[in-house]
């Protein structure tokens, strides 16, 4: 196994620097839209139309969901990032 170059170094440091923003924004959009989710089922109970929601009904099988999912998304992104590494490695056909 050979040593990762200057400029291959530099490229997996941003690459997992992005892929840990994506991971990130994608988590808390979910968990975002599940507070949501949950001041709206709180609205719905306080107007009379519905069951008195408990957070942990709402954000436990969305804060769940988010972490499965982001990390797939920043898999992907992971994986992308190990390719470009990958290819900027090989030596050029001239």
């Amino acid at each position: 196994m050979r040593r990762l170059t200057r400029r291959e170094r530099v490229a997996a440091g941003l690459w997992i620097i992005v892929t840990l923003v994506v991971w990130n924004l994608i988590y808390d959009l979910m968990v975002t839209r599940a507070v949501q989710e949950f001041m709206f089922r709180a609205a719905l109970h306080e107007a009379g139309r519905g069951p008195r929601p408990t957070m942990a009904e709402v954000l436990d099988p969305n804060v769940y969901d988010a972490i499965w999912v982001s990390t797939l998304f920043a898999s992907l992104v992971a994986l992308a990032g190990f390719f470009t590494i990958r290819y900027i490695g090989q030596p050029r056909e001239r």
